[in-house]
């Protein structure tokens, strides 16, 4: 499963931030995501030295050969999230005024109380989270 956004939500104080896995890009509906890494536009491309090492042709090779030293070149943290996604899913429900209600799911793997506390200091809207076995939090009202 591809994902628009992988946000890395900070540690709140002394509470565990995490990563957000936002599929469809919805975050920046509930909350402010300009300051956040966004993980899927961290690749880099890497020159990696290979060194030089000797292989035989079949096992116990009376004369192995040299593999001479080159340059491999690679890029990194460059692939999408196959399969299922660590951590939990959870839920946010907001409204803009005179707006449809949404309704959207993210998947979170830091602590429930580090996404409330960085929510109630972001968000646009006002939004109800609820947890991963749909446990209701406190609504969380627009920051100013």
């Amino acid at each position: 499963m591809t994902y628009q956004n992988i946000y890395v939500i900070p540690d709140q104080g002394n509470l565990k931030g995490g990563d957000l896995y936002d599929k469809f890009g919805n975050l920046s509906f509930f909350a402010d995501v300009t300051g956040l890494t966004d993980k899927t536009q961290t690749g880099v491309d890497l020159v990696v030295p290979v060194k030089a090492s000797t292989r035989g042709r079949f096992m116990r090779d009376p004369a192995p050969y040299t593999v001479a030293a080159n340059t491999r070149y690679v890029s990194m943290n460059i692939r999408q999230t196959k399969g299922g996604i660590p951590g939990v899913t959870i839920t946010l429900v907001g409204q803009n005024v005179g707006g449809p209600i949404e309704r959207r799911q993210f998947g979170w793997t830091g602590s429930m109380s580090a996404l409330y506390a960085w929510l109630k200091t972001t968000s646009n809207i006002q939004i109800n989270m609820f947890g991963p076995t749909g446990t209701p939090y406190d609504p969380i009202p627009a920051s100013a």
